[in-house]
């Protein structure tokens, strides 16, 4: 299946490509973006394993990452799905914005057309999101799209020299 383009009222999800390695090395380089992020990169070229995974993901079909794009075609961050389990009718997401575009009501606008996508296209029945517990913005972000808290992983990342739990948010589509 090959990823289309996804439009809500005010945005437009494209497909990640190559071209968009220094906004994602930006995005994975920024503090306040990786606050509660596993992942990060310190140079341009270490962002080419990010590019490669989202790639990799996409040709398999166990994943696909749309960039956010305002009505200006401007960069705004990305939203993805991942480790998509056809046969169990399953899926996780994860998401991030630059922080000029946060509290708008673009991460929820981008997150429920992914989510339709998910549902609809792909026919998934459960998608979970892994968040860290301090994380609150985000917290607020599943909630207000229905998702549930399952449960909590206990120091389940080692990161910054201690290890954090995630909680498990899950949603379930009919």
């Amino acid at each position: 299946m090959t990823q289309p383009v996804l439009y809500t009222s005010r945005l437009k999800l494209r497909l990640v490509d190559a071209s968009d390695q220094q906004k994602v090395f930006e995005g994975f380089s920024n503090p306040d973006v990786i606050k509660y992020f596993d992942i990060t990169y310190s140079t341009f070229e270490d962002t080419s394993t990010q590019m490669e995974w989202y790639k990799n993901n996409r040709e398999r079909g166990s994943g696909y990452a749309w960039v956010v794009c305002d009505d200006a075609n401007s960069f705004m961050g990305i939203v993805s799905i991942h480790s998509i389990d056809q046969q169990n009718k399953r899926c996780e997401t994860g998401y991030w914005l630059f922080p000029e575009f946060w509290n708008k009501g673009y991460a929820k606008e981008a997150l429920t057309a992914v989510l339709d996508f998910a549902s609809s296209q792909l026919n998934l029945h459960r998608v979970t999101a892994e968040i860290e517990p301090e994380n609150t913005d985000s917290i607020k972000l599943v909630l207000g799209l229905g998702f549930i808290r399952e449960g909590v992983f206990k120091d389940f990342e080692f990161k910054n020299g201690k290890f954090n739990d995630l909680e498990i948010w899950t949603k379930l589509f009919p």
